[in-house]
């Protein structure tokens, strides 16, 4: 994405109400407001006008004796049939480690994450799937 068009993408975003949390060379991350503070939603858009977000579980909320599949499989019943049939696609599943950020050696706990998305056909299309991915819980608990 050249940054004429992502610039394009940002004001149409911004037009709508949406808030970006930062802007990186070929990448808009989307803003969640949670009370007073701006967070970052997990959304994207990159590559174009493609729209991803990643939904995730904690492994910290469900303990040691659920295998790392399973925690996948709960992100895929609370999200994934959602996300399928507006269009998306499923385009990884990650797990990672949430580290001390004043001890990298220590693991705080592990997130089982998986990205979904989808290419949007115009501005107007962004703006509704970027709208629509914010409405989605994200965060699978117990």
């Amino acid at each position: 994405m050249s940054a004429t068009d992502l610039q394009a993408v940002k004001e149409e975003l911004v037009k709508a109400g949406l808030e970006i949390y930062r802007t990186r060379p070929a990448e808009l991350e989307i803003a969640e407001r949670v009370r007073l503070h701006i967070m970052d939603s997990g959304i994207r858009v990159r590559d174009g006008l493609r729209v991803v977000f990643t939904a995730r579980t904690q492994r910290s909320d469900f303990g040691a004796s659920v295998s790392p599949d399973q925690l996948f499989e709960r992100v895929r019943a609370a999200v994934g049939q959602r996300a399928l049939d507006r269009g998306y696609v499923e385009e990884a599943a990650l797990t990672v480690e949430v580290k001390d950020p004043m001890d990298e050696a220590k693991v705080l706990d592990t997130w089982h994450e998986i990205v979904y998305g989808k290419a949007a056909g115009d501005l107007n299309a962004v703006v509704e799937e970027v709208r629509w991915a914010l409405s989605v819980d994200k965060f699978i608990a117990p």
